[in-house]
């Protein structure tokens, strides 16, 4: 089977990072949320379009593309009625 060590390496989102930095791969910027100014925060740093997602949300709930902020405005008070985070 699988190793532990693997397994985890996997599921923890820094160690991942980590091991993809480490063979040479890039990853796109992520940045949490938990209100409205923070994800605003978030997209301007990364730029737009931006791809956002509700945490610990399953299917998909809230999730979308937004190419500026009236978008994700609306996209994010979707996703906040799922979850108190997102990604």
């Amino acid at each position: 089977g699988t190793q532990i060590p693997v397994i985890e390496a996997t599921e923890d989102r820094e160690i991942f990072s980590q091991k993809l930095a480490e063979i040479g791969e890039t990853i796109a910027l992520s940045y949490s949320a938990t209100n409205l100014d923070e994800a605003l925060e978030a997209a301007n740093k990364i730029g737009y379009p931006v791809l956002i997602r509700a945490a610990y949300a399953l299917g998909g709930l809230g999730s979308g593309f937004a190419a500026n902020d009236d978008e994700l405005k609306a996209m994010a008070a979707k996703a906040f009625t799922t979850s108190d985070q997102i990604l």
